[in-house]
């Protein structure tokens, strides 16, 4: 999918606050009317505008329909639509009358005098739009293995792109052999000594023995080269997708992989202003696939799992993790090499909205 296939959205997202258990009834489906008065605020809303339901689920706006008083509204609308609750009841009068009542019980005549309205709601599939980070938000020009290089030849010692993507493979895979069941310390000391660990594992197994002196040197050179403006870039659509996504109400966050410097280097390529949370695995105290990672984002950000959908470049860390979490998860496959997974597969972040609709 391009931009050019994705429709702008012209509405408004508007906060609106709902008592229990009319929250509850909306979320399970069996209220799908809401009343209020005329405020200003209300009348502006249009068909098609969308509803953040005390500022945690989405919801789009499919009818309006005013009315003069209560009474008009109760004798059009259906009651079981409004009130579930009230219309559940037997032996206690209509549900109409029921409902009349307990609108005059809410709003007093002077408010009732500004017209009453009803809005029909349709909840919306999800709430947030969660994303990794590396190869999905963003890419590195140039590659990691020729940072790599750029690196290595500060300590003086050549080494080719392919000999060192075999080498990062290798001492990746003994990093993550137990990433499903492991923990560590989520603090910013384990996470340095973590790093350290990967860099000297790296270097060792290209054939290297590093003193001091040679791993600060290399590491120095390394932290350079990834503070250099424009060295990781957000992929094209990545913030126009973003704006969009956030023009229709969708919340955002990320939950990376990565190590303590995530929120930096998100505000490094400017993309932390669309993000209510940026999740690192070193914050968490696992990586993913490991669940927890995904249930302490879903906690902080108070969202429940089914109401979230998750997008990762990695079938194993992004979705089987989100899945086995509870989540909704889709696999980012730029290059097109994906083999027949089990789960929607998009070319770009496009694609994302297709997901949505």
């Amino acid at each position: 999918m391009s931009q050019e296939q994705i429709s702008p959205f012209e509405g408004r997202v508007k906060t609106l606050w709902i008592r229990e258990p009319s929250l509850s009834h909306i979320l399970a489906g069996r209220k799908t009317v809401e009343v209020r008065v005329g405020y200003d605020n209300i009348r502006r809303l249009q068909p098609g505008d969308r509803l953040q339901l005390n500022g945690r689920h989405l919801a789009a706006i499919r009818r309006i329909s005013h009315y003069a008083d209560f009474e008009t509204l109760v004798a059009a609308e259906d009651p079981a639509a409004i009130a579930p609750d009230l219309a559940d009841r037997s032996g206690q009068g209509l549900p109409s009358d029921r409902l009349l009542a307990a609108l005059r019980d809410l709003y007093p005549p002077e408010k009732e005098a500004l017209g009453a309205v009803a809005l029909e709601i349709a909840l919306c599939r999800y709430d947030a739009v969660l994303f990794d980070m590396g190869y999905t938000l963003i890419y590195f020009e140039p590659p990691q293995e020729v940072i790599i290089r750029e690196a290595l030849r500060t300590l003086g010692v050549e080494r080719s792109v392919a000999e060192i993507e075999a080498a990062f493979r290798v001492v990746y895979a003994d990093y993550y052999r137990a990433e499903e069941t492991a923990t560590f310390p989520a603090t910013e000391e384990h996470d340095r000594q973590v790093q350290q660990e990967f860099g000297r594992a790296l270097l060792a197994q290209l054939g290297l023995v590093t003193d001091e002196q040679a791993w600060r040197s290399y590491a120095g050179a390394m932290e350079a080269w990834f503070s250099r403006p424009g060295v990781i870039r957000p992929y094209p659509e990545v913030v126009e997708v973003l704006t969009g996504l956030k023009a229709r109400g969708y919340r955002l966050g990320i939950i990376s992989n990565w190590s303590w410097n995530l929120r930096q280097r998100v505000a490094q390529v400017g993309l932390d202003r669309y993000f209510e949370l940026i999740w690192a695995s070193a914050y968490a105290g696992c990586n993913k696939p490991h669940p927890d990672i995904f249930r302490q984002a879903l906690a902080r950000m108070d969202l429940l799992p089914a109401r979230a959908l998750y997008v990762g470049d990695s079938y194993r860390h992004d979705v089987i993790g989100a899945r086995n979490a509870g989540l909704d998860a889709a696999l980012l496959d730029r290059n097109g090499t994906a083999d027949s997974p089990d789960c929607p597969v998009i070319r770009d972040l496009w694609g994302v909205f297709d997901l949505l609709r």
